[in-house]
C-alpha cells in the first residue's frame, strides 16, 4: 500500500488499496489490488477477490496477514479488518519499500475439515518424518554432527566446550539450543524464516529433542502436558535487555493460539498483539544497548478449555521501571509514549496540551556526565543532551500507530484525549521547580508558579490542591492537624514520587482496559473448568553503573526464579534418587538460600529490617546498618558500607 496524503495519516475513513497474493490459488496473478475502507471486513475483501479473480465460489477462502517469507501466518476471521491491521504495520512496509519487515496478505484456501490447505506442506511432512524414522533405525546414516543440539550432550562439557558448541550453531543460523528442558536462544538481530505454518505443523505433539531445538517445541511440549495431565504450566523467559524475549514470548503465544485453532486464528492472540504497541509505547523505553526495551516484566496467561480450545487470556506487569520517568542515564530517553506524541500531536492538541519540544522538559532534557577513565586515579566527565530521536524512527508514524492500536483494544477518542493530557501534565509536572524563601528559613516556594495552572488544568484539579500538596504535609500528634512544609529536597522528591505515582498508575490501568478486552464473558458465565499456559517475560540480572532500588527488586526476582530452578532440578531431584536408591553421580550447584533469607526472611531479612526502620520518623542509618550486619554475619558475610 502506498501513503500519500500530504504525510499526515489520519483516521477518517478513507478508501485504501489492499495488495492481496493469491499464490497457486490463481497462477499468474503476483497480487491484486482490492479496494477497501477501514471498516471493510475480510469476508468482504475476499468476495470481491472471488469475483475480480474469477475464483471457483464453491470453494471456501481465507485471508492470511504474513511478515516476511517464512514467518508467522496470522489468520484473520471473517468479521477481522484488514484495512485496520495493514494500518498497524511499520512505516516502510506500507510503502513497499525493501526493509527488514516485509508485511502482506495472503489468500489460503481452506480444506473440508476446516483447516488450511499450504499445498505440498503434508506429503513433505510425511516425508521428512520418514527419513527421521529411517535414521533412528539405522537403515539411513546418520548426518555428520558438527555440533550438538543439546549442551547435555558434550562429550566433555566445560565452559570452553559449552561455548564453542553455541558459536559454531549460530554462525550456521542455529540460534535455539537445548540444556534438558531448557532452551537457549541467542538473538540473531535479523530475521529467520523458522515460524511459518511448515514450523507450526512439524512441531505439533512431537517429544522434545525428536526434531532440532525451536521454540515452538516448548509450547507444544507445555500444550500437551496441560491437556494430558490436566495441569496449569508456565514457561519462563528471562535474558538481558535486547537478548529478544519479548519477541520469543510473541512467538510462544502465536504457537500456543495455533496449536489451539488448529489453523485458525484466535481473537486472543489478535488483542494480545494488537495490545503490543500499547504497551510497547508507554512500557518500553531506549537503552543504551536497546533501542526498544521493555521496561517492566509481564505475565501473559492463555486460559483453556479441558478441550483445549482457548477461552481467553490475562496479562499482569510486574517491576514497572519507575524511576526512569524521571531519571535517565547517559545515552537512554524516557518511555516512547512522550516523544510519539509531542512529535506526532495535531497543532490542536498541541495547544489543547500545552506541549512543547522536548528539550523543553526536564525528564526529558537532562545532562548526564558519563565517566571516562583516563587513569585508576584520573577521571574526566564527557558531558552532551540526551539523545530525542533514534535513527530509523518514524515518531509521527508510530503516534498514529499507537493511536490506532488504542482504538482497536477498546479506548474511546474522549479516553485518548484525557491520557495525553495526562502525559502532558506529567511532563510539566517535572518542570516545576522550587527555592527557599529565605537564608534562615528552611520553607520552600515554587519559582515558576506560571507552570501551577497548566498542571492543574491538565490534571483537573484545583490550582491551590496541586500548591499545598508540592510544598506542604499533613501529620496528625495527639488528635492535631499540623501542615508542615518541605525542605528543598523532600519538595524535589515529593514532585518526583508524584509523577511517578500518576505514570505507575496510568500504566496499571492501560493493562487493566487490555484484560478488559481480552475477558470472555460468555465463557466464564458458563462456569467452565479451565485450563492454563502461563509465559513469564522478566528481565536478567541487571548490574548498571549507578544502580537503583528497582535494580535490587529485578535481582531478588532473579535470585527467587534461580533457587526455584535449583530447587526442582538438583535438590528435589537428587533427593528422588536418593529415596528410590538409584546411583547417581552427585552433582554440586550453588545454593542461594542464605542469599535469599539475608533479603527477604523474617524478621531478620533485610527488607523486614528495612520496613520496620522506616516506620521511625527518621531512618536511623547507622542503626540500619548495624542490624544489618549483626543479622547477616550469621547467614553470609557481608561488607559494610558505612563506617560504625
Amino acid at each position: 500500500m502506498n501513503v500519500n496524503d500530504g504525510g499526515r495519516r489520519r483516521f477518517e475513513d478513507n478508501e485504501h488499496t489492499l495488495h492481496i497474493y493469491p499464490g497457486k490459488i490463481s497462477e499468474g496473478t503476483i497480487y491484486c489490488p482490492i479496494p477497501a475502507r477501514k471498516n471493510s471486513t475480510a469476508a468482504e475483501v475476499i468476495d470481491s477477490l472471488i469475483n475480480r479473480l474469477h475464483l471457483d465460489k464453491t470453494k471456501c477462502y481465507v485471508l492470511a496477514e504474513v511478515k516476511e517469507f517464512g514467518g508467522e501466518e496470522w489468520i484473520l476471521n471473517p468479521t477481522d479488518c484488514p484495512v485496520q491491521r495493514m494500518m498497524m504495520w511499520p512505516r516502510m512496509a506500507l510503502e513497499n519499500r525493501l526493509s527488514g519487515e516485509d508485511y502482506r496478505f495472503l489468500l489460503r484456501e481452506k480444506n473440508l475439515d476446516g483447516s488450511i490447505h499450504y499445498g505440498s506442506l503434508q506429503s513433505w511432512l510425511q516425508v521428512t518424518e520418514e527419513r527421521r524414522r529411517m535414521m533412528e533405525r539405522g537403515f539411513l546414516p546418520q548426518p555428520q554432527q558438527k555440533d550438538f543440539d543439546d549442551l547435555c550432550s558434550l562429550p566433555d562439557l566445560n565452559e570452553k566446550t559449552l561455548l564453542e558448541n553455541l558459536r559454531s550453531r549460530f554462525k550456521h543460523e542455529k540460534i535455539y539450543t537445548y540444556v534438558g528442558s531448557i532452551l537457549i536462544v541467542i538473538n540473531p538481530f535479523k530475521f529467520l524464516p523458522i515460524y511459518n505454518p511448515i514450523y507450526v505443523k512439524m512441531y505439533d505433539n512431537h517429544q522434545l529433542g525428536k526434531l532440532e531445538p525451536h521454540i515452538y517445541a516448548v509450547a507444544d511440549v507445555a500444550y500437551h502436558a496441560m491437556l494430558q495431565r490436566k495441569k496449569n504450566q508456565c514457561i519462563v523467559i528471562s535474558g538481558e535487555s535486547g537478548s529478544g524475549k519479548t519477541q520469543s514470548t510473541n512467538f510462544l503465544i502465536h504457537h500456543l493460539t495455533a496449536l489451539s485453532q488448529k489453523g485458525f486464528a484466535s481473537g486472543v492472540e489478535q488483542i494480545i498483539l494488537g495490545a503490543g504497541p500499547v504497551l510497547e509505547a508507554f512500557g518500553n523505553a531506549k537503552t543504551a544497548h536497546n533501542n526498544n526495551s521493555s521496561r517492566f516484566g509481564k505475565f501473559i496467561q492463555v486460559n483453556y478449555q479441558e478441550t483445549g480450545t482457548v477461552l481467553g487470556a490475562y496479562v499482569e506487569k510486574y517491576l514497572l521501571e519507575k524511576s526512569r520517568l524521571v531519571y535517565q542515564e547517559h545515552n537512554e530517553r524516557n518511555y516512547h509514549v512522550f516523544y510519539y506524541l509531542l512529535a506526532g500531536a495535531s497543532e490542536e492538541e498541541r495547544l489543547a496540551f500545552h506541549l512543547k519540544q522536548p528539550e523543553e522538559y526536564h525528564y526529558l532534557n537532562q545532562i548526564t556526565k558519563k565517566p571516562l577513565r583516563q587513569s585508576w586515579d584520573d577521571y574526566c566527565y564527557d558531558s552532551e543532551p540526551d539523545c530525542f530521536t533514534v535513527e530509523g524512527e518514524d515518531l509521527k508514524h508510530d503516534f498514529e500507530r499507537l493511536q490506532l492500536a488504542m482504538e482497536m483494544v477498546g479506548f474511546l477518542p474522549k479516553t485518548r484525549r484525557q491520557i495525553f493530557s495526562l502525559l502532558s501534565a506529567i511532563l510539566h509536572l517535572g518542570n516545576i521547580c522550587y527555592k527557599k524563601k529565605t537564608y534562615r528559613d528552611d520553607s520552600i516556594d515554587i519559582c515558576n508558579p506560571e507552570v501551577l495552572p497548566i498542571v492543574s488544568e491538565l490534571l483537573e484539579v484545583k490550582e491551590e490542591m496541586l500548591f499545598e500538596a508540592l510544598v506542604t504535609r499533613k501529620t496528625v500528634t495527639v488528635g492535631e492537624k499540623l501542615i508542615l512544609p518541605y525542605k528543598l529536597a523532600e519538595a524535589v522528591t515529593v514532585r518526583n514520587s508524584m509523577a511517578k505515582s500518576l505514570y505507575s498508575a496510568l500504566f496499571d490501568w492501560i493493562v487493566f482496559r487490555i484484560n478488559h478486552a481480552l475477558l470472555n464473558s460468555k465463557d466464564l458465565e458458563q462456569n467452565t473448568k479451565t485450563l492454563s499456559i502461563g509465559v513469564l517475560d522478566i528481565f536478567g540480572f541487571e548490574d548498571y553503573e549507578n544502580n537503583s532500588f528497582e535494580q535490587f527488586c529485578i535481582n531478588f526476582a532473579n535470585e527467587r526464579l534461580q533457587h526455584y530452578f535449583n530447587q526442582h532440578i538438583f535438590k528435589l531431584e537428587q533427593e528422588e534418587y536418593r529415596t528410590e536408591g538409584i546411583s547417581w553421580h552427585n552433582i554440586d550447584y550453588i545454593d542461594n538460600t542464605c542469599c535469599i533469607n539475608l533479603i527477604s526472611k523474617k524478621p531478620t531479612g533485610l527488607l523486614h529490617l528495612l520496613d520496620e526502620e522506616s516506620k521511625a520518623r527518621q531512618l536511623q542509618v547507622k542503626s540500619l546498618s548495624f542490624n544489618l550486619v549483626v543479622e547477616g554475619a550469621a547467614q553470609l558475610q557481608v561488607q559494610s558500607p558505612f563506617s560504625i
